[in-house]
């Protein structure tokens, strides 16, 4: 049903959409694409991290894609096609649509396969997504196509369906389940994990002897098809404290258990490290338990928290046809009974536990009280003015949506009036943007390139060692001044119509700026103005220049320009002939 509040949230969809679009320099389609994706990432859709925007369109193919993006961990190809209407009255899409949406999605996939786009330009949309898929042909074992749109949406999610060995599953994501995720914020739903009664595998573990009133922590085994079963069945909610924190982080799935799972799947437990897992309560058998072993029914909030590299690996064994039957999982259960210590011993179970991956304590935490923090000053600072009384300030998100929501909580359209003229919308700057600037800035370009969410878990780490100084009056003028002066260079490039890059010519040029001519860049005098000089623009376009020509020469022909900016050579060498005026 659509309500009131999913019509103010589309008109103030539409507005952050066209201002994104004039800032941006892109297309309608993609600025929606790129507002919308960044509210359901925020919602808890963790396979969108880092998406690509970009779009292909071919109506007598019948294939589109607007967004794309390859998850190493779970070796996942996410396709992302959006379907945006352009005015305020909602209407609604039927079956038949979002599944003639939807498969166009996998349409183009098949293409890619086909070699269809071979002999394109290098620079067509098409092209360049074509490659970036082929580049991970060879690893892609499912496959997530996600439709975006602002309509109303009927329950009607398409069937999943296989292309080759390749499982294929669909989502939707609309406007009604978007605002509920904003304006709603539904308490998170424990899940239940019934290993007696739906499984038919309970769990026989030892218990710990020891007494204390924080944790109860259990000791056993699972059955590799047990696990790969209730994976199948939940998702990504069985792992959501392990993918949310640091799946941006790993590296490639290891080969290793691949290997074992196909030729020595009795070996499994041998050579893997297992799971650790917590929960907050269970059920025992205890007409089955005993002194030595606890029989365990079913587990409430369940969660693994370290291990979901080995999960996801049994899971796709068990996708492709490998027989798993001869493999165990050796598991830690922790029962945390102190609700309050949850989020303190989920972090230090996952950093201290054996894993395939090193994983940071700055995983699991954006660290709140440095944004708090920030969201304070950015309430409390205003934007200087030559006299009077100022009216403007920046407002600093710390939660996707919280601007919205706080425009909303306005009792009156007056009073809503006045609180967009005191924050506007083109002046709302999020965490990971806010991240993004000054990461650029402090010459972490590589970083920057490998998408908002990866550098934001770097960025966070830098605060959380101190690397950062303490939110301040002038550390907050500071990041604003990097947010405008990312602005404005992000406008300078988007003159040039480069085509492809755009994004990492903006970190690559900020860095550059910083590294040569940070003595002609004033913090203060870019707050004062709201602006940068004449002289730091044309300084600016000639760096941009010098990017996109170390860009198009790059060190080895022939590389994938996009995954060459994420490397750190890309930016020593950039460096290197800068210095010596070789570009």
């Amino acid at each position: 049903m659509i309500t009131d509040q999913m019509r103010q949230f589309n008109e103030e969809l539409i507005e952050e959409i066209r201002e994104y679009k004039e800032n941006d320099k892109c297309s309608t389609e993609d600025a929606f694409t790129k507002v919308f994706s960044e509210y359901v990432i925020d919602a808890g859709e963790s396979f969108m991290n880092n998406c690509n925007i970009l779009s292909y369109k071919k109506e007598f193919e019948k294939a589109k894609i607007n967004g794309y993006i390859f998850d190493e961990y779970f070796q996942t190809l996410t396709l992302v096609v959006s379907a945006f209407e352009n005015r305020i009255e909602i209407s609604k899409m039927g079956k038949m649509d979002i599944i003639k949406n939807s498969k166009q999605a996998t349409k183009f996939f098949r293409m890619c396969k086909l070699g269809y786009f071979e002999n394109v330009e290098e620079t067509d949309p098409g092209y360049i997504i074509s490659e970036y898929i082929n580049n991970f042909e060879n690893d892609i074992e499912n496959i997530r196509v996600i439709l975006l749109t602002n309509r109303e949406t009927t329950p009607d999610i398409p069937e999943s369906i296989k292309i080759d060995k390749i499982i294929v599953k669909f989502d939707v994501w609309d406007l009604e389940r978007v605002c509920q995720s904003i304006y709603q914020k539904k308490s998170h739903e424990d899940l239940v994990v019934r290993f007696q009664n739906k499984y038919n595998a309970p769990l026989k573990m030892i218990k710990v002897q020891q007494e204390n009133d924080v944790y109860d922590c259990y000791i056993g085994v699972i059955s590799g098809q047990c696990l790969a079963e209730i994976y199948r069945d939940e998702g990504q909610s069985l792992i959501e404290k392990n993918v949310r924190s640091f799946l941006q982080a790993t590296g490639k799935i290891n080969q290793g258990l691949k290997a074992t799972l196909q030729n020595e799947p009795e070996m499994f437990m041998t050579y893997n490290n297992g799971i650790s897992t917590t929960a907050k309560a269970i059920i025992v058998d205890d007409e089955n338990s005993d002194d030595s072993f606890v029989v365990i029914k079913e587990v409430t909030d369940w969660q693994i928290v370290n291990g979901g590299q080995t999960t996801a690996s049994i899971y796709n064994a068990l996708q492709s046809g490998v027989d798993i039957s001869a493999v165990n999982v050796q598991m830690k259960l922790t029962v945390i009974r102190d609700f309050r210590k949850t989020e303190e011993m989920v972090g230090y179970i996952s950093k201290y536990a054996n894993s395939q991956n090193k994983i940071n304590m700055s995983d699991f935490s954006a660290n709140d009280s440095y944004h708090v923090e920030m969201e304070r000053l950015s309430r409390k600072i205003y934007v200087p003015v030559d006299s009077g009384k100022s009216t403007l300030r920046w407002y600093y998100e710390r939660a996707r949506g919280q601007y919205m929501v706080d425009v909303n909580r306005q009792p009156t359209p007056a009073t809503k009036k006045k609180f967009k003229e005191l924050n506007p919308k083109s002046m709302c700057i999020s965490k990971t943007v806010a991240a993004k600037c000054m990461m650029a800035w402090m010459k972490y370009p590589y970083t920057v390139s490998k998408g908002l969410e990866t550098n934001f878990i770097e960025y966070s780490a830098m605060i959380k060692n101190g690397d950062l100084p303490a939110p301040s009056d002038d550390t907050y003028i500071s990041m604003i001044a990097k947010v405008i002066l990312f602005k404005e260079c992000d406008k300078l490039v988007a003159k040039q119509n480069f085509g492809g890059y755009k994004a990492q010519i903006n970190y690559y040029t900020m860095a550059l700026l910083s590294e040569f001519h940070e003595d002609q860049v004033s913090d203060v005098d870019i707050w004062k103005r709201q602006a940068i000089s004449p002289e730091l623009s044309i300084m600016i376009e000639d760096l941009i220049l010098r990017v996109w020509n170390h860009f198009m020469n790059p060190e080895v022909k022939g590389i994938n320009i996009t995954q060459w900016c994420k490397k750190e050579d890309c930016w020593k060498f950039l460096k290197e002939r800068y210095k010596n005026k070789l570009i």
